[in-house]
């Protein structure tokens, strides 16, 4: 059973992507009291993501291919 934090991380990042996307709804479920009410969380993540839409959009921004991504992250967790 892992017992750390990077243990977790690591484990969770061998699952499937749906169940990934399962355990962090689990996760913000289990978080969701102490963080503000679902409704002004979404409203902050919709005005978070028109944001970067605009700069994208814009120019002002170049987005990381997802393969560049996924090797970054695949790197820092074999530390």
């Amino acid at each position: 059973m892992p017992t750390t934090l990077t243990e977790v991380t690591r484990a969770a990042a061998e699952l499937p992507p749906k169940d990934q996307l399962k355990l962090a709804r689990i996760l913000m479920d289990l978080s969701e009291d102490e963080l503000e009410s679902s409704e002004a969380v979404q409203e902050a993540w919709d005005t978070e993501i028109r944001r970067r839409l605009r700069e994208l959009r814009s120019g002002k921004v170049k987005g990381i291919p997802l393969e560049q991504v996924k090797r970054k992250m695949e790197a820092r967790f074999r530390r």
